[in-house]
Protein backbone atom coordinates (compact mmCIF):
# COMPACT_ATOMS: atom_id res chain seq x y z
CA UNK A 1 0.00 0.00 0.00
CA UNK A 2 1.85 3.39 -1.02
CA UNK A 3 -0.17 7.20 0.20
CA UNK A 4 0.13 10.40 -1.66
CA UNK A 5 -0.90 13.33 -0.56
CA UNK A 6 -3.20 15.16 -2.72
CA UNK A 7 -3.05 18.62 -1.30
CA UNK A 8 -0.94 20.53 1.51
CA UNK A 9 -3.90 20.66 3.60
CA UNK A 10 -6.00 17.48 2.66
CA UNK A 11 -6.75 14.01 1.10
CA UNK A 12 -4.67 11.83 0.21
CA UNK A 13 -4.85 8.75 -2.67
CA UNK A 14 -4.02 5.15 -1.68
CA UNK A 15 -2.90 2.86 -4.09
CA UNK A 16 -1.98 -1.10 -4.06
CA UNK A 17 -5.00 -2.15 -2.67
CA UNK A 18 -8.11 -4.04 -3.21
CA UNK A 19 -11.20 -3.35 -1.54
CA UNK A 20 -12.93 -6.21 -2.93
CA UNK A 21 -11.49 -8.88 -0.76
CA UNK A 22 -11.23 -9.29 2.84
CA UNK A 23 -8.63 -6.62 4.91
CA UNK A 24 -6.72 -7.70 7.77
CA UNK A 25 -6.83 -5.56 11.00
CA UNK A 26 -3.35 -4.45 9.95
CA UNK A 27 -4.57 -2.88 6.97
CA UNK A 28 -7.64 -1.78 8.17
CA UNK A 29 -5.58 -0.05 11.19
CA UNK A 30 -3.67 1.62 8.64
CA UNK A 31 -6.46 2.84 6.15
CA UNK A 32 -7.79 4.81 9.48
CA UNK A 33 -4.50 6.54 10.26
CA UNK A 34 -4.13 7.51 6.88
CA UNK A 35 -7.64 8.60 6.87
CA UNK A 36 -7.19 10.76 10.03
CA UNK A 37 -4.04 12.05 9.30
CA UNK A 38 -5.36 13.12 5.68
CA UNK A 39 -8.93 13.85 6.23
CA UNK A 40 -10.06 12.37 3.03
CA UNK A 41 -8.76 9.04 1.20
CA UNK A 42 -9.36 8.50 -2.49
CA UNK A 43 -8.62 5.01 -3.64
CA UNK A 44 -9.47 4.70 -7.67
CA UNK A 45 -9.92 1.75 -9.65
CA UNK A 46 -12.23 -0.68 -7.83
CA UNK A 47 -14.72 -3.20 -9.15
CA UNK A 48 -16.89 -3.93 -6.16
CA UNK A 49 -20.65 -5.48 -5.83
CA UNK A 50 -23.12 -4.04 -3.12
CA UNK A 51 -22.10 -7.23 -1.01
CA UNK A 52 -17.93 -6.44 -0.86
CA UNK A 53 -18.67 -2.42 -1.11
CA UNK A 54 -20.98 -2.62 2.38
CA UNK A 55 -18.53 -5.20 3.89
CA UNK A 56 -15.66 -2.91 3.48
CA UNK A 57 -17.88 -0.30 5.00
CA UNK A 58 -18.15 -2.14 8.00
CA UNK A 59 -14.86 -2.82 8.65
CA UNK A 60 -14.25 0.76 9.40
CA UNK A 61 -17.60 1.17 11.62
CA UNK A 62 -21.64 0.76 11.79
CA UNK A 63 -22.92 1.51 8.20
CA UNK A 64 -26.21 4.01 8.40
CA UNK A 65 -29.21 4.03 6.79
CA UNK A 66 -30.10 7.38 4.78
CA UNK A 67 -33.10 8.24 6.31
CA UNK A 68 -34.35 10.72 2.89
CA UNK A 69 -34.48 8.04 -0.10
CA UNK A 70 -34.09 4.37 -0.20
CA UNK A 71 -31.27 2.36 -0.57
CA UNK A 72 -30.65 -0.52 -2.99
CA UNK A 73 -32.61 -3.10 -2.40
CA UNK A 74 -31.44 -5.61 -0.16
CA UNK A 75 -28.95 -3.11 0.58
CA UNK A 76 -30.99 -0.36 2.57
CA UNK A 77 -27.07 1.39 3.48
CA UNK A 78 -26.22 1.71 0.22
CA UNK A 79 -27.91 5.32 -1.29
CA UNK A 80 -27.48 5.89 -5.01
CA UNK A 81 -26.52 9.38 -5.92
CA UNK A 82 -27.32 9.57 -9.49
CA UNK A 83 -28.01 12.60 -11.97
CA UNK A 84 -29.94 12.07 -15.31
CA UNK A 85 -29.40 13.49 -18.46
CA UNK A 86 -32.64 16.07 -18.15
CA UNK A 87 -31.98 16.74 -14.48
CA UNK A 88 -30.49 19.97 -13.84
CA UNK A 89 -29.95 20.29 -10.07
CA UNK A 90 -27.67 17.38 -8.99
CA UNK A 91 -28.17 15.46 -5.40
CA UNK A 92 -26.30 17.31 -2.59
CA UNK A 93 -25.20 20.16 -5.19
CA UNK A 94 -25.05 22.71 -2.38
CA UNK A 95 -22.22 22.80 0.33
CA UNK A 96 -23.08 20.81 2.89
CA UNK A 97 -21.83 18.15 5.34
CA UNK A 98 -23.35 14.95 5.12
CA UNK A 99 -26.23 14.17 7.91
CA UNK A 100 -24.69 16.05 10.79
CA UNK A 101 -28.72 16.88 11.73
CA UNK A 102 -28.75 13.42 12.81
CA UNK A 103 -28.52 13.27 17.03
CA UNK A 104 -25.82 10.69 16.31
CA UNK A 105 -23.88 11.71 12.76
CA UNK A 106 -21.86 8.97 11.28
CA UNK A 107 -18.02 9.22 11.23
CA UNK A 108 -17.68 9.32 7.43
CA UNK A 109 -19.15 9.02 4.21
CA UNK A 110 -18.04 6.30 1.88
CA UNK A 111 -18.96 7.26 -2.03
CA UNK A 112 -17.81 4.90 -4.79
CA UNK A 113 -18.39 6.27 -7.68
CA UNK A 114 -19.30 3.76 -10.78
CA UNK A 115 -19.62 6.15 -13.37
CA UNK A 116 -18.20 10.04 -14.10
CA UNK A 117 -19.22 12.15 -16.76
CA UNK A 118 -15.24 13.27 -18.52
CA UNK A 119 -15.34 17.08 -17.44
CA UNK A 120 -17.19 18.17 -14.00
CA UNK A 121 -19.17 16.09 -11.79
CA UNK A 122 -16.67 17.37 -8.79
CA UNK A 123 -17.09 15.99 -5.56
CA UNK A 124 -15.39 18.82 -3.79
CA UNK A 125 -14.10 18.98 0.14
CA UNK A 126 -13.01 20.93 2.69
CA UNK A 127 -10.96 20.97 5.34
CA UNK A 128 -12.71 22.19 8.46
CA UNK A 129 -9.91 22.23 10.71
CA UNK A 130 -7.13 24.15 8.64
CA UNK A 131 -10.22 26.88 7.63
CA UNK A 132 -10.78 27.37 11.48
CA UNK A 133 -6.86 27.40 12.30
CA UNK A 134 -6.24 30.46 9.34
CA UNK A 135 -9.27 32.49 10.98
CA UNK A 136 -7.61 35.52 12.81
CA UNK A 137 -7.43 34.71 16.79
CA UNK A 138 -10.04 37.49 17.72
CA UNK A 139 -12.62 35.93 15.56
CA UNK A 140 -11.45 31.79 16.53
CA UNK A 141 -11.80 33.44 20.09
CA UNK A 142 -15.86 34.54 19.19
CA UNK A 143 -16.65 30.93 17.18
CA UNK A 144 -15.52 28.34 20.10
CA UNK A 145 -18.10 29.88 22.34
CA UNK A 146 -21.05 29.34 19.89
CA UNK A 147 -22.71 25.75 19.19
CA UNK A 148 -24.35 24.76 16.12
CA UNK A 149 -27.50 23.40 15.65
CA UNK A 150 -27.63 21.43 12.62
CA UNK A 151 -30.86 20.52 10.68
CA UNK A 152 -32.07 18.37 7.14
CA UNK A 153 -33.49 21.37 4.62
Amino acid sequence: MKVRALSPTMGAEVTGINLGVPLDKSMIGDLRAIWLEYQMIVIRAQDLTPTQQLGFAKTLGEPDIYPFLNGLDGFPMITEVLKREDETVNFGGVWHSDTTYQSCPPMATLLYAKELPPIGGDTLFANQYAAFERLSQPLRDVLEKLRAINAAG
